[in-house]
């Protein structure tokens, strides 16, 4: 058996809650020791039999008198008894093993003293044999107790050692973090929004110099100009949040102007796909910011799917519904036409891996698979809000 386990064991049998385990086996001990290792014990014999395995149950909240108590039982057991006090023999070497495991020191000094004058006191076989007697049944608990003791406090300070441990490396672990997060709010304000700024700088600049351009070719300026905006704004958002955790999902979608974003969504999409239907529950505005940023994304990595894998020639169909139960995400589409290249296996892509992982962390399911020529993508999430799971 390993520390460890020793040191759980001795635990285990000091814990206060396990005292009714512990009076039953030495009960059950004791009456064995009557009816199987004496001749004829009597009623007093039995009394005091009892006597002495009851009186350690004070051990764990009082164990120098519970040690003491059990002296006494001891010294009447040599007084009174007739068989020989063998149970009340075993208590008290029991109770003064717990005081010197629970306290140690002069209580153990104090415990170990009244044994063993109880001992002397009791001087059958001679001088000699009673000292040794009185030497070893009141040192040998002294010190056994001692060394459980040391392994307690040894395993104690082992555990403080590695809780500590373990606190300094997750404050390193943080720094750690808030260190790469802020070179990742470096990179991605210096670099990436520095060139999506001036793309949407020369689209706008494009925009009022084409005026004349046939209105297609005005729409798709206007759109990657919107894009481009929104992008750099997510991008500025992400880059607070990097550096501020504790900004929290509220930095990039206001539950209340989620209906605005997922609408704005799908009309972006519109602009390439056939045709898509939107079916939206108002109450989405009243769901918790978390799960709010989540049916976000999924829209947008969705309906990017349906342009994708479908096609400009599919249709589609997104549905969100909040009720009394998890908050119900649906978005299918028709998929491409007869001919043309085929979704990819479901699941495969990166997209809907992030996605599982982001739904799974909120405790809800997210279903991606073929549905007919099309794709069928669908997701349950818990509204905190609305105290549902």
């Amino acid at each position: 058996m390993t520390e460890n386990g020793v040191t759980r064991g001795i635990d285990w049998l000091l814990d206060p809650r396990r005292l009714p385990v512990r009076l039953l086996v030495l009960l059950l001990a004791a009456a064995g020791c009557l009816l199987l290792l004496t001749d004829a014990p009597t009623t007093t014999d039995w009394a005091i039999a009892v006597t002495a395995v009851l009186v350690t149950a004070g051990s764990a909240r009082f164990p120098l008198v519970t040690s003491l108590a059990a002296t006494g039982v001891l010294m009447l057991g040599f007084t009174v008894g007739v068989t020989g006090p063998v149970v009340p023999k075993v208590a008290a070497a029991l109770a003064l093993t717990e005081l010197a495991t629970r306290r140690g020191g002069l209580p153990s000094v104090l415990g170990g003293l009244a044994l063993a004058t109880a001992y002397l006191f009791h001087t059958a076989g001679g001088p000699g044999a009673t000292v040794y007697r009185a030497l070893v049944m009141a040192l040998l608990p002294v010190l056994l107790g001692a060394v459980l003791r040391t392994t307690r406090e040894g395993a104690a300070r082992a555990r403080r050692d590695a809780a500590e441990l373990g606190r300094r490396r997750e404050t390193e672990v943080i720094a750690a973090r808030a260190t790469e997060r802020a070179a990742i709010a470096r990179e991605l304000h210096d670099l990436i929004a520095h060139h999506i700024s001036s793309t949407v700088l020369r689209v706008s600049v494009a925009r009022h110099a084409l005026v004349s351009a046939p209105p297609a070719v005005l729409e798709v300026l206007d759109d990657i100009h919107r894009s481009g905006t929104a992008t750099l704004h997510d991008l500025r958002t992400l880059v607070t949040v990097l550096r501020d955790p504790d900004a929290g999902a509220e930095s990039f979608v206001d539950p209340a102007g989620l209906p605005l974003a997922i609408t704005a969504v799908v009309e972006r999409t519109r602009l390439v796909v056939s045709r898509i239907d939107l079916e939206l529950d108002p109450a989405v505005g009243t769901v918790d910011a978390l799960t709010g940023l989540t049916l976000l994304r999924l829209t947008q990595e969705g309906t990017a799917n349906v342009v994708k894998h479908a096609g400009p020639d599919t249709t589609a169909r997104l549905s969100i519904a909040v009720g009394p139960g998890p908050v119900e995400f649906r978005l299918s589409d028709s998929g491409p036409p007869a001919g043309a290249a085929q979704p990819v296996t479901p699941g495969t892509g990166v997209g809907l891996i992030g996605l599982r992982e982001r739904v799974g962390l909120l405790g809800g399911t997210l279903g991606a698979a073929p549905a007919g020529p099309g794709w069928l993508l669908t997701a349950r999430l818990p509204n905190k809000a609305g105290g549902t799971s």
